[in-house]
């Protein structure tokens, strides 16, 4: 009896133990209908709209500005063609880049530097 009641309690602990980190860095929803995509602390969503592709960054659901990072696109399309793309920071934590569809199969890098320590993290997304 005891030793089931020892079992109970250390399996209870180990599945509260190992939920602890999926909720450590916030929410993985997307909050502007797009796709996300986590690179340590950062989460990215891309965004295709009507106007073209827009990033959004956010660190533990705290947005980060815009402003303090370089960021461009690198598509490389369904046939194996590849494209670079700046992203220009508008407001907020949103990068866009004006006119740029993306097909089908591409595979979408986006590179980030922060204007600080240049620190450099990226994100991959295969689109649909």
């Amino acid at each position: 009896m005891k030793n089931r009641f020892l079992t109970a309690a250390l399996a209870a602990t180990l599945v509260v133990g190992m939920s602890a980190p999926a909720l450590a860095h916030g929410s993985m929803k997307p909050s502007h209908g797009g796709v996300v995509q986590m690179t340590g602390e950062i989460m990215f969503e891309l965004v295709k709209t009507a106007k073209g592709v827009d990033i959004y960054l956010t660190e533990e659901d705290e947005p980060l500005a815009a402003s303090g990072f370089d960021a461009k696109l690198i598509v490389t399309s369904a046939a194996g063609q590849k494209t670079t793309t700046a992203l220009k920071p508008v407001t907020g934590n949103r990068f866009t880049a004006a006119g740029l569809k993306l097909g089908a199969g591409s595979k979408v890098v986006v590179a980030l530097v922060g204007k600080g320590p240049a620190a450099k993290t990226f994100a991959t997304f295969q689109m649909k």
